[in-house]
């Protein structure tokens, strides 16, 4: 009769020690595209905010005729970093209408946003909020003078390379003015870095086209 040989010790271990070595790497793999997952799932979250963000910017834009960037946000912080700007409108029928955007960092119990406000022009009233644009890490504005797209620097822009721009600023009063000088909003979420450049309404323009005619009149 043949006797039945069972496995030794150390076969069992050599066993125990392959699979093991398979359910971590198993484990890794998963943990891998759960991470992956997780980092795209975040940044297409941080590129739906700033797409909401920047339409409401534009929005607002179509009507306005001149932007400031203030000393103080509405909250009365200093705007040395330029986290707030204005975009202003003046019209005939509704007198003067001010929409503030303005950054603010995270507190207990909301993430970093960006605040769209309706300001009073008189300073009477409070300021009104609007809307707020959660995830948005950073909020930077700048003025950006016309003639500096025709030269080089991280100003310049290729199609205006060569161009003879003049700059035209209209001052509307307390820091705000109208020309065409660009407003660049520079936006920041977690994943994401996106700048646009806005020319207000009332930016003047001036086109010349010379028609050669053949033969000559």
């Amino acid at each position: 009769m043949e006797s039945e040989r069972g496995f030794s010790l150390l076969e069992v271990l050599v066993a125990l020690g392959i699979g093991t070595l398979v359910l971590l790497g198993a484990a890794d793999a998963t943990i891998g595209l759960l991470h992956a997952r997780t980092i795209a799932a975040a940044r297409l979250n941080d590129r739906a905010a700033i797409a909401a963000l920047i339409a409401a910017i534009r929005s607002d834009n179509e009507t306005a005729t001149g932007f400031a960037i203030p000393a103080t946000d509405s909250a009365g912080a200093p705007n040395l970093d330029a986290h707030a700007f204005d975009l202003r409108t003046r019209d005939a029928g509704f007198g003067e209408r001010i929409v503030e955007y303005r950054w603010v960092a995270a507190g207990a119990s909301l993430p970093a946003s960006v605040l769209r406000s309706e300001l009073d022009p008189s300073g009477v009233a409070a300021p009104v909020l609007a809307q707020r644009y959660a995830g948005i890490t950073a909020l930077t504005a700048r003025s950006v003078a016309l003639s500096a797209l025709a030269g080089g620097g991280s100003e310049g822009d290729a199609l205006f390379a060569g161009a003879t721009l003049y700059d035209v600023t209209v001052d509307l009063g307390d820091g705000a003015s109208a020309g065409n000088a660009l407003l660049a909003v520079t936006i920041a979420t977690a994943h994401a870095l996106r700048t646009v450049r806005l020319a207000n309404l009332a930016a003047p323009t001036h086109f010349t086209y010379v028609l050669p005619y053949t033969p000559a009149p």
